[in-house]
């Protein structure tokens, strides 16, 4: 809850916010507003927030062609197996960790400030976790180091998703969603072509060298970042509090409830997708040369990340010009379920990264107007840590359950896993759910 404004007959030593920068501010304006609880930040900070987001789409793209090629060269008749248990474990031990971050975060008393602390710690242990799956000599070791790879990346993707709501204005959310969105694309392209180039290097060179350079990336928003710090502790938090940290009413903010269904769907729609790109790629073309497949997915990336790019700009803008979210969100949905459709219907190479294209096309509206719908949706600014942290759930619970559906789907005809074609008609039903979930959102227009 947003506290009460302050008596103006107070004494103005005890006028403190819960929060403070330098000097302390007032009470965090409502999310609605064309304000913000932190302080003016430097032209370096804008430059290290979308470093970060680079960063993290690097991550991305390194998991996106080191697990699975390290898993078809251990196992190859297991390989879609073993990668939905990988990705399983990985997702269920963020999901726990992440909102509980965000908790944290919001009560932190720390010097270095509320959200800091989470990116340093987050970008290191990554860094551990990518030398340990640089290292992993079995299924067991590699599962490890990646739970420690998505635990890290997890505080460092709550802190950089709060900071939409602690430091950007809401005029220009869309138009930051969209630039975070395409560094994001950009870092998975690079992420993906970095890893291919450096698998001739081996195990230890294809996660710790791209995975390195990420996390070090990440810090630079440590450096750069003007945080905000609490003037006082927060209320003591109770059992009930903790429980709260994974759970906001739907009955009373519906519009929230929408806005993370239409999040949680479109994610799962995606991931379904890169999640298993590798292995489709290997399976529905015949390809086994570990480089000719890194080369067709480096394609596929490019094509998703070029349309991705253009599409985030031009509805970025046409969102924060028009102030509409909604309409930006249903057009990206169905644009991608349209591309998927094509990407599967066809097994030419050439259809497949066309409809891939599309794919890319719309996510790039998409991102342009998700972040700042999510944001506007959010009850309060104080609880804004928790509360994405609960919009972080909706990122990360797709990386459980998809793995799962993922699983079962390549199975449907196929003992060893290689029906992709019911995966991506899967896909198409989670873009189209999302599509209509956003509609329901009635507080953002």
């Amino acid at each position: 809850m947003i506290p009460a404004r302050p008596d103006p007959t107070e004494k103005p030593e005890t006028m403190m916010s819960a929060y403070a920068v330098e000097p302390a501010l007032p009470s965090p304006p409502p999310l609605s507003a064309d304000h913000i609880p932190g302080q003016r930040q430097t032209w370096w900070f804008w430059v290290a927030f979308v470093l970060t987001w680079f960063a993290s789409g690097i991550a991305q793209g390194v998991a996106a062609v080191a697990i699975p090629q390290l898993l078809k060269e251990w196992d190859p008749e297991h390989a879609t197996g073993n990668l939905s248990i990988i990705l399983t474990v990985g997702g269920a031990a963020i999901l726990i960790t992440t909102p509980i971050f965000g908790r944290l975060s919001d009560r932190s008393l720390s010097r270095l400030g509320i959200r800091r602390p989470w990116i340093l710690g987050g970008a290191l242990i990554a860094l551990g976790g990518y030398a340990v799956q640089a290292l992993a000599p079995s299924l067991l070791m590699l599962g490890l180091g990646t739970m420690l790879v998505l635990i890290g990346w997890g505080a460092v993707s709550m802190t950089i998703h709060t900071l939409f709501a602690d430091q950007i204005r809401r005029r220009i959310r869309a138009i930051m969603s969209a630039v975070t969105g395409a560094a994001t694309a950009i870092g998975i392209l690079i992420g993906v072509s970095f890893a291919g180039v450096v698998a001739g290097l081996g195990q230890v060179g294809m996660f710790l060298i791209p995975g390195g350079i990420s996390a070090l990336l990440a810090l630079t928003l440590f450096f750069a970042l003007r945080d905000i710090r609490r003037a006082r502790p927060a209320p003591k938090l109770d059992w009930g509090g903790v429980l709260s940290t994974f759970w906001l009413s739907p009955r009373r903010y519906p519009d929230f409830a929408w806005a993370w269904v239409c999040r949680f769907f479109m994610t799962a729609s995606i991931v379904s997708v890169t999640s298993y790109l590798y292995l489709t790629i290997s399976s529905r073309f015949g390809i086994e040369d570990p480089a000719e497949i890194a080369s067709v997915q480096t394609q596929a990336t490019a094509a998703f990340t070029m349309m991705n790019l253009v599409m985030a700009f031009v509805f970025g803008v046409i969102s924060d010009r028009t102030g509409r979210r909604k309409p930006t969100v249903v057009f990206g949905a169905l644009f991608s379920a349209v591309g998927l459709v094509l990407a599967v219907a066809f097994g030419d190479i050439g259809f497949f990264l066309i409809g891939i294209a599309i794919v890319g096309a719309g996510q790039g509206a998409y991102i342009a107007a998700d972040v700042a719908l999510m944001t506007e949706c959010l009850p309060s600014a104080e609880d804004a840590g928790k509360d994405l942290g609960i919009v972080a759930l909706a990122y990360l619970l797709p990386g459980i359950l998809v793995p799962v559906f993922g699983f079962f789907a390549t199975r449907i005809g196929s003992p060893t896993g290689e029906n992709f074609a019911a995966l991506y008609i899967g896909a198409v039903g989670m873009a189209l759910i999302a599509a209509f979930a956003v509609t329901r959102v009635k507080g953002v227009r």
